[in-house]
C-alpha cells in the first residue's frame, strides 16, 4: 500500500495516498466558534469548502488551538471527496512525511493499550525501516464525525455555500 506520511508533534502517522487529493501547505483557516474542539475551522481551497479536522484533538490530546476570529495558517492533506458530500475534509498537520510503501502484511492493530478516543482514528500500525507508522483510518473519522457531532461535515459545508 502506498501511502503519505506526516508528522504531529514528532509522532509519524500515514495515510492511504488514494484518500489523498492534496497536501495544502499554507491553507488560510477561518474558525468556527461553535464548532467541536476536534474542528480547526473552514477554509475555501480552489473554490472547495475544507473543514479542517485536528488530528491531535480526534487523538484525545488538547491541541492550543485559539478559537477567535482571526484566520489562522495551517499545514493540510486535503481527502478526496467521500459519499457524494459537497464538503472536503482535512487534517492539520505539523509537517508532510514523503511517500512509502507499507507491505499490507505488516500493518497489526493497534495494541490494547489504545485508547478508545485513539483507536477509532488508527486502523494499524506498521514498521518501515526504523519507523513506526499510524496509519489513519480516515473513512472512521468521517463516520464519527458526521454522526456524533450533529453532522459537522455536511452543516459546515452549507456555512460555506451560503457564504461564497
Amino acid at each position: 500500500m502506498r501511502c503519505l506520511s506526516f508528522y504531529i508533534d514528532e509522532e509519524v502517522f500515514a495515510v492511504d495516498v488514494t484518500l489523498v487529493r492534496e497536501f495544502a501547505r499554507k491553507l488560510v483557516v477561518t474558525p468556527v466558534l461553535s464548532a467541536p474542539d476536534t474542528v480547526v475551522g473552514i477554509a475555501n481551497l480552489k473554490g472547495r469548502v475544507i473543514t479542517l479536522l485536528s488530528l491531535s484533538e480526534l487523538l484525545g490530546r488538547k491541541e492550543s488551538i485559539v478559537k477567535d476570529w482571526a484566520a489562522v495558517t495551517a499545514a493540510a492533506i486535503i481527502f478526496e471527496t467521500f459519499s457524494g458530500g459537497a464538503n472536503q475534509i482535512g487534517l492539520k498537520v505539523d509537517r508532510p512525511g514523503e511517500l512509502i510503501d507499507i507491505d499490507e502484511a505488516a500493518i497489526r492493530k493497534p495494541s490494547l493499550s489504545t485508547g478508545a478516543q485513539e483507536s477509532f482514528c488508527i486502523a494499524g500500525i506498521a514498521e518501515v525501516g526504523n519507523a513506526l507508522y499510524r496509519i489513519i483510518d480516515i473513512h472512521s473519522i468521517i463516520e464519527r464525525l458526521t454522526s456524533n457531532d450533529q453532522g459537522i461535515i455536511e452543516s459546515r459545508a452549507d456555512e460555506g455555500d451560503n457564504n461564497g
